[in-house]
């Protein structure tokens, strides 16, 4: 019966497995929803629709303009734009220009190529008009490098479904087949890179799940020798492999760079369990061969234990749940969920299998007497009863050596910081920024607080675009400053010399041109939003570190503010000076503002609703006229927010790194808690902690000497390996505290009956693990690889630091911890005093015995 249940609660999430696993490939995810840099993102796209649309294949041939190779790159972009999600294809074979309308007195767009060049004398014509037009320099093509853009922008609703987004690989393969004329197409763009990591997301969950089923098999084999047994652990895993996907599934969550770890993590915690259940069934088979007694063992003895090292594993997964980021919080939840339930399938399907199988053969418990677990083992009891001193000595040397190396630890993380260098997408993404600066959305975005008043401050948002270009850290940047000059430009007959703010005057004369033309013809592209309030200054920075990023963004924002702001300082300067001033006083110092700043007066006549200058200045000493100067003064001033794709990614991880350290320290407490429940001793909480210290100390040593940076994906080896080393810290204690049950006064012999029973478990769980981890490091990206690397190490280490330093912690706390590690527990572990064997009962007939006791009967009658 539970097995039927069991295959129908499996066929439902296999169900939900196959038709609903859906690719998380955007960023800025793992911000909390009402984060500033997530509303400050939400406002950018909601008002110019973000850039993130924007696939870009980049070539560089000397020999464009030739006829064979101009063609190809015209074809290329007429084949791009047959397809019904492309909005619209930009490059030098394809592009427009405002042009002056003298009879109807207004600007229009008109196509430069308007059909496929006829020959030789028809594209160097076109030559010198697309290359003598300054706004498509170094945003189109690079004249000093012969590099060219091809800007496709994608439909964002097929971006939202990697089932649909995958026909952009269709158009890639199309690029890809004119490299014998065109020479390397180079793809970039956040849409290629979103498909791209998606696919290599996809591929490298079922890439991990077989080699972890494979490495986890083979060394089943080697340890238990029996195809029977690692039968059976397949079958646990399997099932639990299809929960885990299936609940991602059932909840409508989408598997992200974290959330693909899950199935892999689902199979190296459940063969650590069934390790455990199968040693302890075999130990009882040697024990007294009675079958189904052994398996009542196992399920009393090991099961508690068994939970409670899942619930450990669970509890530091769950701190992901508190932590107000979507992502997060969905992998908490799926987590420790499917770690929980990897627990009852193992104590259930196990077990059941088990007992319709026959009794293991001698040959299949031989593992529990190999020579060399036998030496190990004797070696590590030697070490921790007679060697106490020096493994405290070498412990306390190698954790300063440590705390050495974590002060050299860095913090990193970009979009492509995990692929390697040699990657396509990394290659395509510096190609990009070698030729034109930038390739990662960056973005602006002022708030002017008036319709129509952007035109005000061309000059000031051309001097940030200059400041911005002389950084090195930018592509060139576009904003309604750049859409001026090209009406001024277009204007002057496109003579490029007039690509420049105009003059106030000529300004008027361009204006009545505009008034005249279609909707959209001043700030295009998404320069406007639809109130013409906020406008932005777009541009893509280089992939670089989100710390650098956030230093990028510290700097460059006091400098924006003023450089948009040049009037405030002394606007918020003079207004503090008339603090308690009236009269002629307070009239002089508002002349020198009124001088300066010319609109605020303007501004204050409009908003006290009075005739003229003359009667704003009898309205000075008013008691409300302060107020209403300060809100002048501040609808004046032009609001910034830093935001974009860059910027966003950059939040994202600084959030994460911050959270990871939150979550881990949270799920220390927690099982410091849970180990306080279980022997209600504060020593024995510090014994089982500290030996799970050690092994992430010394990691993270190791981080800071080799140059592994901290960012997400590394700062989870923390969380993880914490939550399953401290399982063997239980199985070690559990046994530990029942043989100080039977033999109170004999502390040395409980140490080495609990090191002889867990050591070998924990030993092959170890390198189940430590191998089974060592399995991410075949990933192609970076931080996956470091992950699965120091994952393995930091395990390795905790077996030693389980197996060697907690026996001599609780040798060393001797006295201190028989009378007080023994008081009984909030969970109670199956006690081996109640253990009795029912073959050597014997009933005795007592019913002639028992008397009958009245109700008048005296205490110390009925007591009797």
């Amino acid at each position: 019966m539970i097995l039927a249940v069991l295959l129908g609660v499996s066929i439902v999430f296999g169900y939900f497995a196959v038709t609903n696993i859906k690719i998380d490939n955007t960023y800025g995810t793992m911000l909390p929803k009402d984060s500033q840099p997530k509303k400050d993102y939400e406002l950018l796209k909601k008002s110019f629709g973000g850039n993130e649309s924007l696939l870009i294949f980049a070539i560089q041939d000397k020999d464009l303009y030739s006829y064979d190779h101009f063609i190809a790159w015209y074809e290329l972009g007429e084949r791009i734009k047959s397809y019904s999600f492309i909005d619209s294809v930009i490059s030098e074979a394809s592009l427009f220009q405002l042009v002056k309308d003298t009879t109807e007195e207004k600007f229009g767009f008109e196509k430069i190529i308007k059909s496929r060049p006829k020959d030789q004398t028809e594209i160097d014509s076109l030559k010198q008009v697309i290359r003598s037009n300054p706004f498509y320099n170094n945003l189109i093509f690079n004249k000093e490098t012969d590099a060219s853009l091809m800007m496709v922008f994608v439909s964002e609703e097929i971006m939202s479904d990697m089932k649909t987004a995958n026909v952009l690989f269709e158009i890639e393969d199309i690029a890809k087949e004119y490299e014998s004329k065109l020479g390397t197409v180079h793809i970039s763009g956040m849409p290629h890179i979103r498909v791209a990591v998606g696919a290599k997301l996809k591929g490298e969950l079922g890439l991990f799940i077989g080699l972890s089923i494979f490495m986890t098999s083979l060394l089943l084999f080697i340890f238990f020798r029996s195809i029977k047994i690692v039968l059976i652990c397949l079958i646990v895993v399997m099932f639990g492999v299809t929960w885990s996907l299936g609940s991602i599934g059932a909840f409508d969550f989408r598997l992200s760079i974290l959330m693909v770890l899950i199935p892999p993590l689902i199979i190296v915690i459940s063969i650590p369990n069934c390790i455990f259940l199968i040693n302890k069934f075999h130990q009882e088979i040697i024990s007294h061969g009675n079958k189904a007694k052994a398996l009542s063992r196992v399920i009393q003895k090991i099961g508690n234990a068994t939970f409670m090292t899942n619930l450990t594993t669970a509890l530091g997964f769950s701190t992901f749940i508190f932590t107000n980021s979507e992502r997060l919080t969905e992998f908490g939840i799926i987590a420790s969920i499917n770690i929980l339930a990897v627990f009852l399938l193992s104590i259930t399907i196990l077990p059941i299998i088990l007992s319709y199988s026959a009794i293991p053969k001698p040959k299949h418990l031989k593992h529990l007497e190999k020579q060399w677990l036998r030496m190990t083992v004797q070696k590590l009891e030697y070490l921790s009863l007679y060697k106490r001193k020096y493994v405290f000595i070498v412990t306390t040397v190698l954790v300063i050596i440590a705390g050495i190396g974590i002060t050299m630890i860095k913090a990193t993380g970009n979009i492509t910081g995990d692929l390697p260098k040699k990657d396509p997408i990394t290659q395509d993404l510096k190609f990009i920024e070698k030729h034109f600066g930038g390739s990662i959305p960056f973005d602006i975005v002022i708030d002017t607080k008036e319709p129509n008043s952007f035109y005000k401050r061309f000059d000031e948002m051309e001097s940030v675009q200059e400041y911005m270009a002389d950084l090195g850290y930018f592509s060139k940047s576009l904003s309604t400053a750049d859409a001026i000059k090209l009406l001024n430009m277009a204007y002057s007959d496109n003579n490029p010399d007039k690509y420049n703010i105009p003059s106030l005057q000529k300004m008027a004369k361009i204006n009545k041109y505009l008034s005249n033309s279609t909707e959209g013809t001043m700030g295009g592209g998404g320069m406007l939003d639809s109130t013409r309030t906020l406008t932005r200054i777009s541009t893509q920075i280089i992939d670089t570190g989100s710390y650098e990023i956030k230093a990028i963004v510290d700097t460059i924002y006091p400098v924006v503010y003023e450089m948009l702001n040049p009037d405030q300082a002394f606007l918020k300067m003079k207004y503090e000076q008339l603090e308690g001033k009236s009269g002629s006083e307070k009239s002089a110092i508002l002349q020198e503002i009124y001088k300066k700043v010319p609109a605020i007066e303007v501004k204050m006549v409009k908003k006290l609703d009075v005739f003229d200058e003359t009667e704003l200045a009898a309205k000075q000493d008013e008691a409300s006229f302060n107020a209403n100067l300060k809100e002048v003064i501040n609808e004046y001033e032009w609001g910034i927010k830093i935001t974009g794709t860059a910027v966003v990614a950059s939040n994202g991880t600084q959030y994460l790194v911050a959270n990871l350290l939150i979550s881990l320290s949270i799920a220390i407490v927690l099982i410091g808690m849970l180990m306080a429940g279980l022997f209600r001793s504060w020593r024995m909480v510090v014994a089982s902690l500290v030996p799970n210290f050690i092994p992430l100390l010394f990691t993270a040593g190791i981080m800071g000497y080799t140059g592994i940076p901290i960012k997400p994906s590394t700062l989870l080896v923390f969380s993880i390996a914490f939550g399953i080393s401290v399982d063997d810290t239980i199985h070690f204690l559990a046994k530990f505290r029942q043989e100080m049950k039977l033999h109170r006064h004999d502390l040395r012999r409980c140490i080495l009956v609990a090191l002889r029973e867990t050591g070998i478990s924990m030993i092959y769980t170890s390198i189940v693990l430590f191998f089974g981890f060592l399995m991410f490091t075949f990933s192609e990206f970076g931080g996956t690889k470091a992950l699965g690397m120091l994952v393995s190490l930091t395990l390795f280490i905790a077996m030693f630091a389980n197996l060697v330093i907690l026996p001599s912690m609780l040798l060393r706390m001797e006295k201190k911890i028989t009378s007080k590690a023994l008081r009984e527990p909030l969970l109670q572990f199956y006690n081996e005093e109640e253990d009795i064997e029912l073959d050597d009962l014997e009933v005795e007939h007592i019913s002639d015995n028992i008397v009958e006791v009245e109700p008048s009967s005296t205490e110390t009658e009925k007591e009797a």
